[in-house]
């Protein structure tokens, strides 16, 4: 066996140690290592954003003011909706680089004219992932905020969700809605209280006819449980504090359309498949695509919802799914919008007709959204 020098071992024990603390190598020269640090990436990541088109102001060299965009919305402005609630991701969190990195010090919603319910639940979900990262410090200042979309935060519970906030009086007369709504729910992964919260606020929306649809009473919760319960493996480091789900619901009382939209922070559907215990049955579902394509998150996300599980107590999260897919089956009218990592997956029924439509994403969603809705 070849004995290795000092010179090389001292490398080799550098080596060990940035990979420990989560730094990857920039160079590596005959005498010297120079490493890529965590604050790094994020600051080149949010100088690519800014060259980009990111609405920002930095002040101070590194305090950074972000200005949400005029419509927020997955659909028709995927790109720079997401690019905003990332760079909130990126510069908040439990264990931030106070003297290396970019610092978020203010949101600006201003400019918001339009914002989706699905862009609102995330766009909240991050908001207050931070709010609990400085201990509920953080206080809402809305005396420049569109009064349609003070209105609409409002109505959906986002206040709620903050310990500091600024008084504000809204408009006393509105016009009546068929519209009712779920206010914002955020949950632990082991909140059985919200669990049962989520089934009684269900039966307020719907009203009366709720006896006729035992899924929504009871089905609904658990597949939302079920998700979540393999949105955190034990194994991937998250705090217990961050383990949260964020839930907003409504229902047309003249359409008998409900709507639900969920979202979790956690490890991503195909990040997760893996270690699945359907990985097997994944792998063989993806191996009639070309090879480039079976990595892709879409595709992904598609096998973990269309394979099909067996009796045998197969649970994983994708189980969840096809609980929901299958209640928009049997109704003939709805559909359910799968976006997690880089992909989205779309499954869709109108007058008969079925429609699956799968998408890849330049700038992946933080976790997972799922939004859910069909004609009872």
């Amino acid at each position: 066996m070849k004995k290795i020098t000092k010179r090389e071992r001292d490398r080799d024990i550098l080596r060990a140690y940035l990979h420990r603390t989560g730094r990857d190598i920039l160079e590596a020269g005959r005498a010297k290592i120079t490493p890529i640090s965590k604050a790094s990436k994020i600051n080149r990541w949010i100088t690519a954003q800014i060259k980009s088109g990111l609405d920002c102001e930095i002040k101070r060299n590194r305090d950074l003011f972000l200005t949400l965009p005029t419509i927020m919305n997955f659909s028709t402005n995927y790109h720079r909706t997401m690019q905003a609630i990332q760079t909130i991701r990126h510069l908040t969190g439990r264990r931030m680089f106070n003297n290396q990195c970019y610092r978020l010090c203010f949101v600006d919603f201003s400019k918001i004219r339009y914002i989706s319910a699905s862009a609102a639940l995330v766009l909240t979900a991050e908001l207050s992932k931070w709010d609990d990262s400085v201990k509920k410090r953080l206080r809402p200042k809305v005396k420049s905020w569109d009064k349609n979309i003070l209105s609409q935060f409002d109505e959906l519970g986002f206040f709620d969700l903050f310990s500091n906030k600024d008084s504000f009086e809204l408009e006393k007369e509105k016009e009546p809605s068929n519209i009712s709504f779920v206010k914002y729910m955020k949950g632990h992964l082991h909140d059985d209280e919200k669990t049962q919260l989520l089934k009684r606020e269900i039966k307020r929306i719907v009203g009366e006819d709720l006896g006729k649809w035992t899924f929504l009473y009871s089905g609904l919760s658990e597949a939302i449980t079920n998700v979540v319960h393999h949105a955190y493996p034990d194994n991937k480091g998250y705090h217990e504090d961050d383990k949260q789900w964020y839930l907003t619901a409504s229902y047309d009382g003249e359409n008998r359309i409900i709507k639900v939209v969920f979202y979790d922070q956690g490890i991503t559907i195909p990040g997760s498949l893996p270690e699945s215990k359907i990985h097997e049955k994944v792998l063989s579902y993806l191996s009639k695509l070309p090879l480039a394509e079976r990595k892709r998150d879409e595709q992904l996300l598609k096998a973990a919802v269309e394979i099909k599980r067996s009796s045998t107590g197969e649970i994983d999260r994708g189980k969840g799914l096809q609980d929901l897919l299958e209640f928009i089956k049997q109704r003939g009218e709805g559909y359910l919008s799968i976006m997690s990592g880089k992909g989205l997956y779309k499954y869709s029924q109108q007058n008969n007709k079925t429609e699956v439509k799968s998408v890849s994403f330049t700038l992946p969603v933080c976790g997972t959204l799922i939004v859910w809705s069909t004609k009872l």
